[in-house]
């Protein structure tokens, strides 16, 4: 318990701190980021680096790799090792909205299932992250629903930005636990951009991180 207790803390840190890198790497590619949002391999090598960063902290050796054969799938799958901990992370740019695209998340998720490293009884965590920038149609504005399994609790700030969210027929969670059999996640969305002229969190950039644990069975 000690070790899982150490391993969500390092997660959750490391996703807030995961914000002021996003915030740098749009200020380096800009407009790029701006009309599409980060690549899956920049999501998933920059994440991984900020959760190696967390471990250094605490004076924890670790180590990441992209898992190879993961090559061929739109999602980027990249592997976190640290002496008691794994932490697998699948990287996805929601560059669309619309079901194939949140259909594509969920079975490269099941795929990376199928190859978790069993063979130790490391605690071990999948973190799903990714983007969106919500535009005006209705399949973007109920990513948010979609991705928390109800509408954010900063709805007023959403409308005061312009943005109106709609419901989503279904959840990412319901997915991902009938088609993978993941269940007891956390979903959280944060906002990292910032508006210019009154510094309030520019609402309709998603960044977008669900953490799951994950057993050797």
């Amino acid at each position: 318990m000690e070790w899982a207790f150490l391993l969500d803390e390092i997660i959750s840190q490391s996703l807030r701190d995961f914000q002021s890198d996003c915030l740098r790497f749009c200020e380096q590619h800009y407009p790029t980021i701006h009309n599409r949002g980060m690549k899956e391999s920049h999501l998933g090598k920059a994440l991984s680096r900020r959760l190696i960063h967390s471990y250094e902290n605490i004076d924890i050796p670790a180590n990441f790799v992209q898992l190879e054969d993961a090559s061929s799938l739109k999602q980027m799958v990249f592997r976190v090792d640290s002496p008691d901990h794994q932490i697998y992370i699948v990287a996805h740019n929601l560059i669309s909205a619309n079901v194939a695209c949140r259909r594509g998340l969920v079975k490269d998720t099941c795929w990376m299932l199928d190859r978790l490293d069993v063979n130790d009884n490391k605690e071990k965590r999948l973190i799903i992250i990714s983007d969106h920038w919500i535009d005006r149609s209705a399949a973007s504005k109920s990513i948010p629903s979609w991705w928390l399994g109800h509408q954010p609790i900063h709805l007023p700030e959403f409308i005061a930005q312009g943005v109106k969210l709609v419901d989503s027929p279904n959840s990412l969670a319901v997915d991902l636990q009938a088609d993978c059999r993941l269940h007891d996640g956390m979903h959280r969305i944060f906002h990292p951009f910032h508006r210019q002229r009154d510094g309030l969190p520019l609402f309709k950039y998603l960044l977008l991180s669900a953490v799951y644990p994950l057993s050797n069975d």
